[in-house]
C-alpha cells in the first residue's frame, strides 16, 4: 500500500531527526513511528479497560508474556477497584478451605 501525507514542517523535523538518528530512510522511519505508535495506543487501550492481556498479545503479535512485560515496562496495568484485592483474598481463602 502507497500512502501520500501531508506533513507541517514540525512533524517533518521530527522525521527528519528519527531518520538520522536511526540511520533510516524516511519512509523506513515513518514505518517505526507507526509501530511504535499503535503500540502506545494499544498499550492505552489495555489500561483503560478496552481490551484483555491476550488481545493486547494478539493485536501486538507477541506472546502473553511479551505483552505481560511491555504492560509493566510502560506502566500500563489497568487500573482496579481498591477493593479488588480483597475479594480476591476471599475467593482464594474460600477456595482453599477444607469443607468438613
Amino acid at each position: 500500500m502507497v500512502l501520500a501525507i501531508r506533513l507541517k514542517k514540525d512533524e517533518e523535523s521530527h522525521l527528519a531527526l528519527i531518520s538520522k538518528k536511526r540511520h533510516l530512510n524516511k519512509s523506513d522511519a515513518m514505518k517505526e513511528l507507526m509501530r511504535g505508535g499503535f503500540m502506545m495506543y494499544q498499550l492505552d487501550e489495555y489500561k483503560l479497560g478496552n481490551i484483555s492481556l491476550g488481545k493486547l498479545a494478539e493485536n501486538l503479535s507477541i506472546t502473553y508474556l511479551e505483552a505481560l512485560n511491555l504492560a509493566a515496562k510502560y506502566n500500563a496495568h489497568p487500573e482496579l477497584p481498591e477493593d479488588y484485592l480483597v475479594e480476591v483474598a476471599e475467593t482464594a481463602k474460600a477456595l482453599f478451605t477444607k469443607k468438613s
